[in-house]
């Protein structure tokens, strides 16, 4: 029997998982592949990266992953690695909101879940929130389920007529040559044939579901900054079925949002134990996970540097067209975002233009090494920033405090972990030296900037970015001294562009109309990643995984081994 080829094609975290999947199937009796891994990067890892900052490595993109879902977890457990994760050294982040004296540092109320309260006390008693939210969300207890759902058919309503007001003067985006339809940057497509695509507007978003049970205050000051900041994306456009499914399971619950979201809760431990711990990382930052699934990687034939042109099918066989060669296939996996999925099927323009449809924001991290002299000792993991500020700085992290290890202060050994080719950071340096002159280590920030509906920072180049991010952080009486000459001792900018998904209402459907699609033009061919169903490691992972094992189904390989 002749060995069948899959082509893997992106080497992000859901790529890889599907090409180590497919080398090591879960079914001990399954065929395996040959199988071909292509990215247009010169290295794998996609939004993980982990590179040398003063002599340590810090990450550029993805520094965590969940660890209350099983997906990352049980990876690492595989991989051989779980033994070197560590947690954040410290928690607790603070929210940065316009006050009457200008930008205010306002901790977090406590029991939010998912980003959403559950406790009326910490509202109430929250600076974030003045009497009359406060008082909107007390009525959380006391509002029927009817008026829930009065609010959120008249916000379909409103989201509805704002797609049709849209379509009526579309802005066509081109996803191939001799496609069908017309494709719109809003919420809906217009089409002369019977496949035409339209989002369907009537599902939730966060924000409906929040302002109708909590208040606009709450979404805006609290639920926003938190929940949006995941996807740099708008509470008000992101899809709630999919991006924060527990609103909706808890509302079954209870027409109170925050007594159904406690009631899902598990109990405290009786012994009176900490709580286990919500994120994950490596001491050399999460390249370590990209390091070692590549390790793993056994008898995969790697195209690096090499960008898709277009994936036909001209016989029975696909035919995945490079610059520079033409890869035959029995199957392929696409894990590119979706935009660039769109362009690389001509022979499937119904999916291609559904693909379209998913809007990308772009991003930027801005790392900063702080003489700890110059600011105040962070003691949480840092804040999130309201859009009433009108910063570009969406979120600042604490690198340093959260991870002990970037700023020298945690003991490790770079060189303990060499890099396999491919891996996206260098073993060379070990600790650095950079440090205040008290004699205490450098502290580490690490800044987002950069929103679904901002893209002020594309138009800065990297030295506009960086002033303006010191100029908005100084503004804070415990980051003041970021504007003192020689605070900042090394800068560095990593931009993401067109990176984070948006999942707009009805993003489920949407993607299920794509699968369908993809099924019916080019059966054979699957998509997978951040955005279609879940942004983040573990759900990357997992939808890696089901990619595999969609393949293995559509090739027979487990039918295949057993008939042997």
């Amino acid at each position: 029997m002749t060995t069948q080829r899959v082509v893997v094609v992106g080497g992000g975290i859901a790529g890889l998982t599907a090409a180590y999947r497919l080398l090591h199937p879960a079914d001990a009796g399954a065929e395996v592949p040959r199988v071909v891994l292509i990215d247009s990067a010169e290295r794998l890892g996609g939004k993980i990266l982990s590179t040398p900052f003063e002599g340590r490595l810090v990450d550029e993109g993805a520094d965590a992953f969940l660890l209350r879902v099983p997906w990352a977890t049980e990876l690492c457990e595989e991989l051989g690695i779980s033994a070197e994760r560590i947690s954040p050294a410290v928690g607790g982040a603070s929210v940065v909101h316009a006050g009457g004296d200008g930008p205010q540092l306002t901790s977090l109320p406590d029991g939010l879940v998912g980003g959403v309260p559950t406790r009326l006390g910490p509202l109430i008693r929250s600076p974030l929130l003045g009497p009359a939210g406060k008082l909107r969300a007390v009525a959380d207890y006391v509002l029927p389920r009817r008026f829930t759902a009065r609010r959120l058919r008249r916000d379909a309503i409103d989201r509805r007529d704002a797609a049709a007001a849209a379509s009526s003067a579309p802005r066509s985006v081109r996803v191939r040559p001799g496609a069908r339809g017309t494709v719109t940057s809003g919420d809906a497509v217009t089409s002369g044939d019977e496949d035409a695509v339209r989002v369907r507007p009537g599902a939730a978003s966060v924000g409906d579901i929040v302002r109708a049970r909590l208040g606009a205050a709450v979404a805006s000051q609290v639920v926003d900054p938190l929940l949006g900041s995941i996807s740099a994306g708008d509470i008000s456009r992101l899809d709630a079925a999919t991006s924060a499914p527990i609103l909706g399971q808890a509302l079954e619950r209870n027409r109170s949002l925050m007594r159904g979201l406690r009631r899902m809760q598990p109990t405290p431990a009786a012994d009176g134990s900490a709580p286990a711990p919500i994120f994950g990382s490596f001491a050399v930052g999460m390249g370590r996970l990209v390091q070692a699934l590549t390790e793993r990687l056994d008898g995969c034939i790697l195209r690096l540097g090499t960008p898709v042109e277009a994936i036909r099918r001209p016989g029975t066989r696909f035919a995945v067209h490079t610059g520079s060669e033409v890869l035959d296939a029995d199957a392929v996996i696409v894990a590119a975002p979706a935009h660039a999925a769109a362009r690389m099927l001509p022979g499937a323009p119904a999916a291609a233009a559904r693909m379209a449809l998913i809007e990308y924001a772009s991003v930027a991290v801005v790392t900063l090494s702080v003489r700890a002299d110059a600011i105040e000792a962070p003691a949480e993991a840092g804040f999130l920033v309201t859009r009433d500020t009108g910063w570009l700085t969406t979120a600042c992290s604490y690198g340093s405090a959260k991870w002990p290890a970037w700023s020298g202060s945690g003991e490790h050994d770079d060189r303990r972990h060499p890099v396999g080719e491919g891996a996206p950071h260098s073993a060379g340096g070990a600790v650095g030296d950079g440090g205040s002159p008290s004699g205490r280590p450098n502290v580490v920030l690490r800044v987002s900037v950069g929103r679904d509906d901002d893209d002020r920072h594309t138009r800065l180049d990297d030295a506009e970015l960086r002033d303006t991010v010191l100029a908005e952080l100084s503004q804070l009486s415990s980051l003041r001294g970021l504007s003192d000459a020689g605070a900042v001792t090394e800068r560095r900018v990593s931009r993401w562009p067109q990176s984070l998904p948006q999942y707009r209402p009805g993003h489920g459907r949407l993607v299920d109309r794509i699968e369908e699609a993809l099924a019916r033009e080019m059966p054979g061919v699957f998509v997978t990643g951040a955005a279609y169903r879940g942004l983040g490691i573990p759900a990357c992972i997992r939808q890696g995984n089901e990619a595999a094992a969609a393949v293995v189904q559509h090739l027979g390989l487990s039918q295949a081994a057993n008939s042997l």
